[in-house]
């Protein structure tokens, strides 16, 4: 299946289950809230069906291929923006997707302006969520390097423990090789609600009317089950001022 008929099929998922559009929303919401005030461009890599835009207004949207809802077709591995020109990347399960993960993070330390930050909510594995993931349609491989290259070039082809190697079991040389990205925030999210809803693929199994509450009881215990039994996580990079020092000794 083309990446475009998969997208028309998130599309028609998206308008026949309220759930979803809830869950979705929500994440949109606390994407933009993480979003970076600096001037410059706010790209979204990977933006599916482009429905980010509706809380961010300004937003340029792109995919790896030509689709009807992407402004741009955008390589994340070779930006097409000079040096400091992004204020904000922003990404919503897209990092595991990246054939070239190390080559992203270069892009990003380049392109992204004092300040700038790099946005994403992504599969996180946990002991819970690593039982449940193995029954997904999306490869699992806990013992791979989240900042290797992949072999695939298949835009749909991913590794779910991706973000979850790279920027949690491997922080330390995530800090080795990119120090002007430091990781600013993190958050372990999605317990229960989630897997319940069936995502765009799976028939839901949680009535809508129930979303409201359970998100509750799933922010009380966030603390408690974050380690053992998040679906999904939160990370937040942010460019810090070294690299325009490093950008001008570099030009001197």
């Amino acid at each position: 299946m083309s990446l475009e008929e998969t997208l028309r099929e998130h599309e028609r998922a998206w308008n026949d289950r309220p759930l979803l559009r809830k869950i979705y929303r929500d994440w949109f919401a606390l994407l933009a809230s993480r979003l970076a005030r600096v001037p410059g461009a706010t790209l979204e890599l990977g933006s599916g069906i482009g429905r980010l835009r509706e809380l961010v207004p300004d937003l340029v949207t792109s995919d790896v291929e030509q689709t009807p809802w992407a402004d741009q077709v955008v390589d994340a591995g070779q930006l097409p923006y000079g040096d400091g020109e992004l204020s904000n990347i922003v990404m919503l399960d897209v990092f595991h997707h990246l054939p070239k993960p190390a080559a992203f993070l270069d892009e990003a330390r380049r392109t992204l302006a004092s300040g700038g930050r790099v946005v994403m909510l992504e599969p996180h594995v946990s002991p819970v969520s690593g039982l449940a993931y193995r029954f997904h349609h999306e490869r699992l491989e806990l013992d791979g390097d989240g900042l290797a290259e992949q072999s695939s070039t298949d835009p749909l082809d991913a590794n779910l423990a991706q973000t979850t190697l790279a920027f949690f079991k491997q922080r330390a040389e995530l800090t080795r090789r990119w120090p002007e990205l430091p990781v600013v925030e993190e958050q372990l999210l999605s317990f229960v609600v989630y897997p319940l809803s069936g995502g765009f693929t799976r028939r839901p199994l949680l009535p809508a009317a129930l979303y409201r509450p359970l998100s509750a009881v799933e922010r009380a215990l966030r603390p408690a089950l974050g380690r053992a039994a998040a679906f999904r996580s939160l990370v937040v990079l942010e460019r810090s001022p070294a690299g325009d020092r490093d950008r001008a000794r570099d030009r001197a």
